[in-house]
């Protein structure tokens, strides 16, 4: 499982938690009980009494918590934000607060990586059993319930439209006729609008991105999203030869009335393939889809991973 999330990330987790599943969340500072844990669960977080004062975890939440029979650790100074479970770990930026689940920009990895999953597991081992680590008991907790929280000001922003996008993990095989000239002048200035808006905003330059572009809607162009990685089967302007290009990844999509311009990132991961040596090539990797006839289709990961290895 290799998964990227973005928007409300501990709502997103929650539905793909098993409620049996023993959980331990390590997460700096916790203001919300968003996050589903339960007896048996184990949180880790910043519950000292600096952090309680000036608001940055709630000792409020850590009672609900608590009083579920969650086991509480705290840890000073801690800046980590993650979840193991025995089968996948999510790392991220954010913390168990209602100011990351509704207006920060977040991001974190779900992955099923067993050297992560063995690292992380250590980690967290040795926090449990540090020194500087403080375990919640009912004592320690009503006192902290009685820390006057001073609150700091807050800074009120507006919210971005990328923290709730989805981004894509598919894979395509689509076949694109390039444009002819005339063509193109028709299109070139919607065209080069939506490259200057990745270059304003990116690293990349003129020569590290490139367009695909459609006038009428396919499936492609109805299914697609950026972070897809696409590889194109492209025919030439004289319409003699077709040539198979590596997978590149979807950075911008730009919908109009009639149209659709794709931006993808044009880094040179292998020169492109004539057709005839591409389906040559792949006789012998036992794909699960035939690329026999040049028709769009939505690759398996396993295919992709097989493709991917003729340009490595």
């Amino acid at each position: 499982m290799e998964q990227f999330l973005t928007g409300d990330i501990w709502k997103e987790v929650n539905k793909l938690l098993v409620q049996r599943e023993n959980k331990i969340a390590c997460i700096a500072y916790v203001t919300s009980d968003t996050l589903r844990l339960f007896k048996g669960d184990t949180l880790i977080c910043d519950a000292s009494d600096y952090q309680i004062k000036f608001g940055a975890t709630s000792a409020k939440v850590i009672d609900t918590y608590f009083k579920k029979g969650v086991t509480i650790l705290s840890y000073q100074n801690l800046h980590s934000k993650l979840l193991l479970t025995k089968s996948f770990l999510i790392i991220g930026s954010s913390n168990l607060s209602n100011k990351s689940a509704d207006i920060l920009v977040e991001s974190a990895i779900v992955s099923d990586n067993d050297t992560l999953l063995s690292q992380v597991k250590s980690f967290i081992h040795n926090l449990m059993i540090a020194k500087e680590t403080v375990t919640m008991t009912r004592k320690l907790l009503d006192r902290l319930l009685r820390i006057k929280v001073v609150k700091r000001k807050f800074n009120p922003s507006t919210k971005s439209k990328i923290r709730k996008k989805t981004f894509g993990v598919s894979y395509w095989y689509v076949p694109l006729e390039e444009l002819s000239d005339k063509s193109y002048e028709k299109v070139k200035d919607k065209i080069e609008a939506a490259k200057k808006k990745v270059i304003e905003q990116t690293e990349f330059t003129e020569e590290d991105i490139d367009s695909i572009y459609f006038r009428n809607r396919t499936r492609f162009s109805s299914l697609a999203k950026e972070g897809d990685q696409v590889m194109m089967n492209l025919r030439n302007k004289n319409k003699t030869r077709r040539y198979v290009f590596p997978f590149a990844t979807i950075l911008l999509i730009n919908k109009g009335n009639q149209d659709t311009i794709y931006i993808y990132d044009d880094a040179k991961n292998g020169e492109e393939f004539a057709l005839t040596n591409f389906l040559s090539l792949i006789k012998d990797l036992e794909l699960e889809k035939s690329l026999d006839k040049p028709r769009t289709k939505e690759l398996s990961v396993r295919d992709a991973m097989k493709l991917k290895s003729l340009w490595k």
